[in-house]
């Protein structure tokens, strides 16, 4: 049976992280045997949000750390061969949701980041990061780069990414020109059609209220003419 996005939402929520060993990593979900070091800087929080974004742009996943993986002899990704639970206070929920507070543009919806105790040992645990299915009115989600700390400051949009098999796809700079020159096509043309709609029916409503007012004219006048025949022939 294919595993599925409510498949692994209901291993997360009930802790039964054991039905993950044998799994391979794909389109649904990575995992991690070591939370990221950001104290080592930008280039591992860029990490990190590339990561979650490559799951929102496409059909949702989640990341999985605190298991060990290995090569599989017949398929090509990793396959989960262990659960290695981390210490708690190597993952701080509020720091992860922090770092995509700073690096996402706009935020994904509904993404849930907690440290679930398992194994004997209390103080230790799996953390995981799931993000739902997002909207398509919302996508595309992109990692960016804030320079400054005032009013001034430039956000940079420095990139677009997506979940493939058991990988991510970093779109290139050309490609994400490509996309935006379209977009942008494509939204002048829409609004120039609306211009005309607009146009059109502002038209037609005037010449309706022209009609209306000739017809109010005419029928006023005949009505003039009526009451002066019965006068008259009175």
């Amino acid at each position: 049976m294919p595993f599925t996005l409510i498949d692994l939402k209901q291993i997360i929520d009930l802790s039964n992280f054991d039905k993950l060993i044998g799994e391979v990593e794909g389109q649904l979900f990575d995992v991690k045997g070591q939370p990221y070091r950001f104290e080592d800087g930008s280039d591992v929080k860029r990490e990190f949000a590339k990561d979650v974004a490559a799951f929102a742009n496409t059909r949702g996943g989640g990341i999985l750390i605190g298991l060990r993986t290995k090569t599989g002899p017949l398929h090509t990704g990793e396959e989960i061969d262990e659960i290695r639970p981390i210490p708690r206070d190597n993952f701080d929920p509020d720091q992860y949701r922090k770092i995509l507070a700073e690096w996402l543009y706009p935020q994904p919806t509904g993404v849930e980041i907690l440290w679930t105790p398992f194994g004997p040992d209390a103080a230790k645990g799996v953390g995981t990061i799931f993000i739902p299915l997002q909207d398509d009115r919302a996508k595309p989600f992109l990692i960016k780069r804030v320079i400054g700390e005032n009013k001034k400051s430039t956000e940079l949009m420095i990139g677009y990414v997506e979940r493939r098999i058991d990988g991510t796809e970093v779109r290139t700079i050309a490609e994400i020109h490509h996309a935006l020159k379209l977009g942008f096509s494509f939204e002048r043309e829409l609004l120039g059609r609306i211009a005309n709609l607009e146009s059109l029916v502002e038209r037609h409503f005037s010449a309706k209220a022209a009609v209306e007012s000739l017809e109010q004219r005419e029928e006023t006048l005949e009505k003039r003419i009526t009451r002066l025949i019965e006068r008259q022939t009175a």
